[in-house]
């Protein structure tokens, strides 16, 4: 039998604006720009502003890029924030409704009139430019390079070689991984290549043009193991090298002495002497392991870091100023041109526009409206997460690293108000610019270690890693310390903290165990 009941519940939902302004929140400032440049062209109602039009309408447009200073005192509540196109959009939206009663329909929504009728009195981008007219953006560019695969299709064009070799080889070189190394079984690629190209290849002449395709540039490329690589890579050298020979045999004969680092083992199998064999070792250590690695002509293109903020600096040195970049953000405001365009469309003037054109222009220029309110939101809230920042972690900008705080996600909300989530998209792939350097805002949160027994203040993970990195580097290459010794100097230090801390610490650095660190002296 059916029934119609009624529910009573509580659902939190996300508008279109509210999802709009938690992506542009979490993306970089290059990403940002090309965000605005895309919107703009598929918004005819979104424009750049020029300068001189906003000083015209009396907007300051160097108030998105106003230094912020932080005192001792200063908190990111304190901040003094300016009414927000928010508030100016539903103190809009209460006048239009007021004149609009008959349309009870429409009352969640602006009516056509509403557009018509809005002034846009205050409705401009707060984003600015810190840019100067005299300021050039020119990119840089960037030098013509072959591929790694193309590289060596190139050089096997040189190699004068059959129709039919030239074939294999080719697929020799497509089964390459990004490493250098051929990982398919050659059987397996000779096969497919016998039944692709309907020739008869033999495993000999396979293994030959193998050979030949290793000695390519650069060396070792197509090798099946690190073994064969770096003998690969001896065996190009000049003859007059007396080194090499002795570096080939410890790769030949006695591989995995060298790799667990065994030099006594080495030592007796040759019947040398440990620092007789140094030179050697230290041939095969210059070797490449990763010959399809960029490198040189072949590397990518370096990649650069754009600061979102800048830290500096007040002239008396007690404080300091933020700086959100936003240089090449322009300043946006909605088209006045077609509002005008639409108004000589009027019945008044003796045109109409169809409901279809009604439609698209209100939808237009409410997407303006609420991507111009995101913008500003986000230059907000990415301020007051930065000014919180300094406030807990002032005694790092002050002094360097080594005087880094535990500081969480949760702390940072609860001291702006907002959700925890909200802090994640901000710190993720935002940089700020210091005196210290340049460091990702994730870098300013990392958890608590205790000192002298849990008693004393406790100090950020990352001065314990920094710190265990200095041992390491101090250590003694013929005697390496153990995990358990690096843990007794931190325990003396007043560092608390358990062997398989600093374990984890050491593989987060991609510091190896201290057999591996041995070197010949």
């Amino acid at each position: 039998m059916l029934q119609l009941r009624q529910n009573q519940s509580l659902q939190q939902r996300l508008t279109p604006q509210q999802v709009q302004y938690l992506k542009l929140l979490q993306l970089p400032i290059i990403a940002l720009e090309q965000r605005i440049k895309s919107e703009i062209e598929e918004n005819p109602m979104l424009e750049e502003a020029s300068e001189e039009e906003e000083m015209q309408q009396g907007i300051d447009s160097a108030s998105s890029t106003e230094p912020y200073e932080m005192t001792d005192a200063a908190s990111a509540q304190d901040v003094e924030v300016p009414i927000t196109t928010a508030e100016q959009l539903n103190a809009q939206e209460g006048k239009d409704a007021e004149a609009n009663q008959k349309e009870a329909d429409t009352s969640n929504e602006y009516s056509f009139e509403d557009y018509m009728n809005d002034d846009l009195e205050g409705f401009k981008s707060p984003t600015g430019s810190n840019s100067s007219n005299d300021d050039e953006r020119e990119e840089m560019p960037h030098a013509a390079s072959l591929s790694f695969t193309e590289s060596l299709f190139a050089q096997v064009s040189l190699l004068n070689l059959p129709d039919r070799l030239r074939a294999l080889a080719e697929e020799i070189i497509g089964s390459i991984d990004e490493d250098g190394y051929l990982r398919v079984p050659l059987e397996q690629i000779v096969s497919d290549a016998a039944v692709f190209y309907d020739e008869v290849y033999t495993m000999p002449e396979a293994e030959a043009l193998l050979h030949r395709l290793q000695k390519l540039d650069p060396p070792g490329v197509a090798a099946r193991d690190l073994r064969e690589c770096l003998l690969v890579q001896l065996e190009v050298m000049p003859n007059h090298n007396p080194i090499r020979e002795v570096a080939q045999h410890i790769i030949s004969e006695r591989f995995d002495d060298f790799v667990n680092k065994r030099y006594t083992a080495l030592s007796r199998h040759f019947s040398r002497e440990p620092h007789d064999l140094k030179p050697a070792i230290d041939l095969i250590q210059r070797l490449n392991p990763k010959p399809g690695a960029p490198s040189g002509a072949l590397a990518d293109s370096t990649k650069y870091i754009t600061a979102d903020f800048y830290l500096e600096r007040t002239p008396d040195g007690k404080d300091f100023l933020i700086t959100l970049n936003e240089r090449g953000v322009p300043p946006l405001r909605v088209n006045a041109a077609y509002k005008d365009l639409v108004r000589k469309q009027q019945p008044e003037h003796g045109r109409a526009l169809t409901p279809e054109a009604k439609d698209f222009i209100k939808k237009k220029f409410e997407a303006a409206k609420f991507f111009i309110m995101a913008i500003y939101q986000r230059r907000e809230t990415m301020m007051r997460v930065m000014q919180s920042i300094v406030k807990h972690q002032r005694s790092f900008f002050d002094a360097g690293e080594k005087f880094l705080k535990p500081l969480i996600y949760k702390t940072i909300a609860e001291d702006i108000g907002m959700d925890i989530s909200t802090i994640c998209r901000v710190v993720n792939g935002k940089y700020c610019q210091t005196d210290h350097g340049v460091f990702e805002l994730k870098y300013f949160f990392s958890e608590a270690i205790p000192t002298e027994g849990g008693e004393g203040e406790a100090v950020a993970n990352k001065v314990v890693k920094n710190r265990i990195k200095d041992i390491i580097d101090a250590e003694n290459g013929s005697d390496p310390l153990s995990d358990e010794k690096i843990v007794q100097l931190l325990n003396n230090e007043g560092f608390d903290v358990a062997r398989r801390t600093v374990a984890k610490y050491r593989e987060q650095m991609n510091i190896p165990v201290a057999r591996l660190r041995r070197k010949l002296m």
